[in-house]
């Protein structure tokens, strides 16, 4: 039953996502997504669990296609919290390439200093942003 109501709500909050990103700027989506407490219904479930549902939610991604990693992050990070889990938002900088003149960057959720997706997998040494920060 955990699992289905966490299911619900992760299509749920996932779907937001996209318009939020267009309203707010970084500073309130980190705070949005940032729950003052964990919700006692997901304390049980492990980061695994919590992973899978965000993971199926968005396997054929709509919307914010360059920004899956965003979405994502958000997602996880925000979920994980819920269930009690010190998760910790990166996101990482690099500056724009030759080619397209655009900056590039990446988002990622760790757990105890473990990447929790692997979307981290091998970037290069760039800015990195931790949220909440190491005084938190």
């Amino acid at each position: 039953m955990t699992t289905l109501v966490l299911r619900i709500h992760v299509w749920l909050a996932v779907a937001l996502v996209p318009l939020l990103v267009r309203l707010a700027g970084l500073e309130a989506l980190l705070k949005l997504a940032t729950p003052r407490r964990p919700w006692r219904l997901y304390r049980r479930l492990s980061c695994e669990t919590v992973a899978r549902a965000v993971a199926r939610r968005l396997r054929r991604p709509r919307h914010m296609k360059r920004r899956a990693c965003l979405r994502r992050g958000l997602a996880l990070y925000h979920f994980l919290r819920l269930a009690g889990h010190p998760a910790v938002l990166r996101i990482g900088a690099w500056p724009p390439g030759r080619e397209s003149g655009r900056l590039h960057a990446h988002c990622w959720v760790t757990v105890g200093g473990q990447v929790v997706d692997d979307a981290a997998a091998d970037l290069p040494p760039g800015v990195l942003v931790c949220y909440p920060g190491p005084d938190h």
